[in-house]
């Protein structure tokens, strides 16, 4: 379908009408359950810097629906909404709530999250209106800011269920060996999303989240020291190292859409603009030659596309301005393109099979391709003599033989190294390996051992009466005014 991998929410009408939204920078697509081509049904607004539609939810007409808009790629955004749409496009969508929460509705009320409280505001679906303030019906909800995704639920017969707990994924970068034992990890459990070994093996680029903001922190793997490395309440991720490890090119979205930027690894200096573009573009690897980097741009019509920023100024421009090139455009969604080391070749992920592979074509063209996994794959790193690839399968480390020639590639014998449940999802990275191919650094699950309760609450409009009729009759004794303007806005009519 269309929309890419990765699903960020569903709804179905009693029509047969089903929406949809995917991971990246994509709106919302429809498609009709008996099948069929699916239909891009929402178009980003980038003057109001929107990088994502998702978490659609039919309201009971089967015609209106609600759905979130992302403003900041893998965080939550100031400009976060949850917007009302129709399937009449006659219709304009307009913003009911600010929060980046995924939403729902049941029982005249439309429910979303804050951080980790889940709150309910009074909505007619007749009107289309919101009335009165939000108002709290469970606290310490499990949210995820990577997605924008709350973990509740509810039903048109008045039962809610949620789940509690951290609130975010957290994660254990362990590092293994080939065989798979474990021989060390980096720091504590967190939010990571991104990571890249320097190319020397000393140092980490991390993003790490905190407060709901994600910035870049390095970590020194000798002295086992972090020390942060962006400082914008922005998105900053996706680290790429050049080849001496002195600058670190990462994607930030502090201008709104994410773009790249550099800055000395050093931490000395302020960061630079490396290059501008009306759409989402993450960088992913430089070549060793110190000559180009490799990004992928999220293309809203085709999905992702891979480009090629020179790192030299152009001399035959006057202003020496760098000219980025398309490498690989085509229908399907092509991503994470690394260069061999000799600096001739591009391994890269594309779901034109129909799942994710990993494929391998001349740089910088023209040429054939050479499919290198067989049974899904993605995330491609070189080993630092090009003689082997490693790649995720959809549950191992993998490695492939590889033999570069003058004009082909021979794919030689693929093996699985070791069994790795690694943290891929969500344009996450879930694996890095040192460049001789014997240290590889996984994220893991990092909460092992926590519960998360699920609760069941059953007819919870009236659980809500309870507390309010209970608050109200206190407010009527001390303030009149204020328990009348209370039932009036809530449950007490």
């Amino acid at each position: 379908m269309g929309g890419g991998g990765n699903g960020r929410g569903g709804t179905w009408n009693e029509k047969g009408t089903i929406i949809y939204g995917g991971s990246g920078s994509r709106p919302l697509f429809t498609v009709a359950a008996a099948g069929g081509q699916p239909v891009a049904l929402t178009k980003l607004d980038t003057s109001r810097n929107q990088y994502s539609h998702r978490w659609p939810c039919f309201l009971p007409d089967g015609k209106h629906f609600l759905y979130t808009v992302m403003t900041v790629a893998g965080g939550v955004g100031v400009g976060d909404a949850i917007i009302l749409a129709s399937l009449d496009t006659s219709f304009i969508p307009r913003q009911v709530v600010n929060s980046g929460s995924s939403a729902g509705y049941a029982n005249g009320h439309l429910l979303f999250a804050r951080e980790q409280t889940l709150l309910a505001q009074s909505f007619d679906p007749m009107s289309l209106q919101t009335a009165g303030d939000a108002f709290p019906v469970a606290e310490h909800v499990h949210f995820e800011p990577l997605t924008t995704k709350a973990s509740f639920s509810v039903s048109q017969k008045g039962d809610l269920v949620y789940q509690t707990g951290t609130g975010q994924t957290r994660m254990r970068l362990l590092w293994y060996d080939r065989a798979g034992k474990r021989i060390g990890e980096v720091g504590q459990s967190a939010i990571f999303s991104h990571f890249r070994i320097s190319p020397d093996g000393k140092r980490i680029a991390v993003s790490k989240t905190d407060a709901l903001n994600e910035d870049l922190w390095l970590y020194e793997i000798a002295r086992k020291v972090w020390t942060r490395f962006t400082f914008d309440p922005s998105t900053d991720g996706w680290p790429t190292w050049s080849p001496d490890g002195a600058t670190i090119v990462f994607s930030s979205a502090k201008k709104g859409t994410p773009n790249l930027f550099q800055r000395a690894a050093s931490g000395e200096g302020s960061e630079e603009v490396l290059l501008e573009t009306n759409q989402p573009i993450f960088s992913t690897d430089w070549s060793r030659d110190g000559k180009f980097l490799a990004y992928h741009s999220a293309d809203l019509k085709k999905g992702n596309d891979i480009w090629i920023l020179p790192m030299s100024p152009d001399p035959k421009r006057a202003s020496g301005e760098r000219k980025p090139f398309p490498f690989l455009e085509t229908e399907f969604g092509e991503g994470r393109p690394v260069f061999s080391p000799d600096g001739r070749w591009i391994a890269y992920q594309s779901n034109e099979s129909g799942r994710a592979e990993v494929y391998i074509r001349p740089f910088p063209g023209p040429g054939g391709k050479w499919q290198v996994s067989t049974n899904g794959g993605t995330h491609p790193r070189w080993r630092s003599d090009g003689k082997e690839l490693f790649f995720l399968g959809s549950d191992k480390i993998m490695a492939a033989e590889i033999r570069l020639g003058s004009s082909v590639v021979n794919v030689g014998i693929l093996t699985a190294l070791f069994p790795a449940a690694a943290i891929s999802t969500g344009g996450r990275d879930g694996y890095d390996v040192t460049g001789d191919g014997q240290r590889f650094l996984v994220s893991t699950h990092g909460n092992e051992g926590v519960s998360s309760p699920v609760t069941l609450v059953v007819y919870w409009v009236g659980e809500i009466k309870k507390k309010l009729l209970a608050f109200s009759l206190w407010l009527l004794v001390a303030y009149p005014t204020d328990a009348v303007d209370t039932c009036n806005h809530h449950f007490c009519q």
